[in-house]
């Protein structure tokens, strides 16, 4: 019989090691030390070009966390519209006898991966066919789509060499364009071996 698609290949691992985040402590730790320097230095001289770039830095500080907040609001709010909705409503969206399988669960876990909040106060959002990368998933970027699609094409078995080529560039818009793009790209020869199981 077809593999089933839970047997996904499992993601790729991170590409950040031991060096990369050294680097980014030593970012922080220059960046805190600058922020330091500046306080002192308008204690000290009273400079107001100081007090107006540390309270710019405070600002955008608290911006970000206010929208932090609001995109998590919104999210809880889309995961109780659609509590009674499920994989299989997705998987419904598409013909399984045209579209692999499973690509529809790997697009669904990596994109669950980004929007699901887990611990007591966690919340889990269904995934509909027609949900736009942008809007719902935060991918507005080229560059953080292709990762993305990359990710799902390498859970899916599927070869990514094609990716942002010729006729596998887009656009893609919705859930259902990266399906249908995923389910162009060809197999990988692993996928291949994986096609069928023993039962």
């Amino acid at each position: 019989m077809r593999t089933p698609s839970r047997f996904l290949f499992a993601a790729p691992q991170a590409r950040f090691n031991a060096t990369g985040w050294l680097v980014i402590a030593l970012l922080c730790a220059a960046l805190l030390y600058g922020f330091y320097r500046m306080v002192a230095a308008f204690i000290i001289d009273g400079d107001p070009l100081i007090f107006f770039i540390s309270a710019l830095v405070a600002w955008l500080v608290i911006a970000s966390i206010r929208g932090n907040r609001q995109w998590r609001v919104h999210l809880r709010t889309l995961a109780q519209q659609r509590r009674d909705y499920s994989i299989c409503d997705f998987a419904r969206s598409f013909d399984s006898r045209e579209v692999d399988t499973w690509i529809i669960r790997a697009v669904w876990n990596v994109l669950s991966e980004g929007v699901n909040r887990d611990g007591p106060d966690g919340f889990t959002v269904p995934i509909f066919a027609d949900d736009r990368l942008a809007d719902e998933f935060m991918l507005e970027d080229d560059e953080d789509l292709l990762d993305t699609l990359e990710e799902m094409a390498h859970r899916a078995g599927r070869s990514t060499e094609l990716l942002g080529t010729e006729g596998f560039s887009g656009p893609v818009i919705t859930v259902r364009d990266a399906v249908l793009l995923l389910n162009a790209l060809p197999m990988t020869g692993e996928r291949k071996g994986r096609m069928w199981t023993a039962v």
